[in-house]
């Protein structure tokens, strides 16, 4: 990363609340985000062991608890309905909706990690139910197929929100979910647009193997970035503008989208940040 962007913000460096839907595993720029003392977490993750480890590590990290910088809540976020909760024998495919074993079998190594060792009904909560989290500006999700449910109960919290990182299936790895499709045009509707792609993940249908067969034909699932339309950014208040550059920046490199942001904020606050970025954008660059 060329420079850090709290050194152009100053003292208008916003601080970032950060919700993640599916906390099992961190994202490697979120935390770098967090641990600079620039953001806090909220994070929800199901599985109840899975949560008291992440509460232990992020304690571990900050003891004090007016310095602690995660904080885990073992829901179940959805829709507000009571819901079945299918548990796998690796944890990370749980999900509200069962895996499609049938499926499954044909590529390599999948079936394996999805098998389903037990099935609990739940009630699941929805994210614009949940005091604790207040205004969130960036939205994690990682909740295999129920992407669409939690936006369904998040209506009034992402009004605050400006980046969303969401996983997406292509292809229906579980039973009668909604699809990257579904998740588009219900983030578009909320006033989203596709930034880009974190990932983009596939396998090898048997009995190809990816040991000898690359690269695979057929994608599976992928993480894509969602940004509010920065042709609208006149509606956002001014902290959203500089949280969406802030995250832009720091975790996923966007430094043109950011380049924008900044002009148009300086338009309305009369600022002269875009200026001040690209010269220390471009000199990081060696760009004349």
């Amino acid at each position: 990363m060329p420079f850090p962007i709290s050194e152009i913000l100053d003292k208008d460096m916003p601080f970032i609340r950060i919700a993640e839907v599916g906390a099992m595993f961190l994202v490697g720029d979120i935390d770098k985000l967090v641990q600079e003392g620039h953001a806090q977490v909220i994070g929800f993750e199901p599985q109840k062991e899975e949560c008291e480890k992440l509460n232990a590590r992020a304690l571990a990290e900050a003891p004090r608890a007016d310095k602690v910088k995660r904080q885990y809540f073992p829901y179940f976020i959805g829709d507000g309905s009571r819901r079945k909760f299918y548990f796998t024998n690796t944890g990370y495919t749980s999900s509200l909706y069962e895996p499609d074993q049938e499926l499954a079998q044909h590529f390599e190594n999948l079936a394996e990690v999805c098998r389903v060792t037990r099935v609990e009904e739940v009630q699941t909560t929805r994210l614009d139910d949940i005091p604790e989290l207040g205004e969130v500006d960036f939205l994690k999700m990682d909740v295999q197929g129920a992407e669409l449910d939690v936006i369904r109960g998040a209506r009034k919290t992402l009004q605050s929100v400006t980046v969303i990182q969401t996983e997406v299936e292509y292809i229906p790895l579980y039973k009668n979910q909604p699809l990257f499709s579904d998740v588009d045009i219900a983030l578009r509707e909320e006033g989203f647009l596709l930034h880009g792609m974190a990932s983009n993940i596939g396998a090898c249908l048997k009995p190809f193997s990816s040991r000898t067969y690359r690269p695979y034909t057929q994608v599976l699932w992928c993480d894509y970035v969602y940004v509010k339309n920065f042709m609208h950014l006149g509606r956002l208040s001014s902290r959203q503008r500089l949280a969406m550059a802030v995250v832009l920046h720091e975790v996923y490199l966007s430094y043109d989208l950011v380049a924008f942001i900044l002009g148009v904020h300086d338009q309305i606050a009369q600022t002269r940040y875009k200026d001040f970025y690209l010269a220390r954008m471009f000199a990081a660059l060696n760009v004349s």
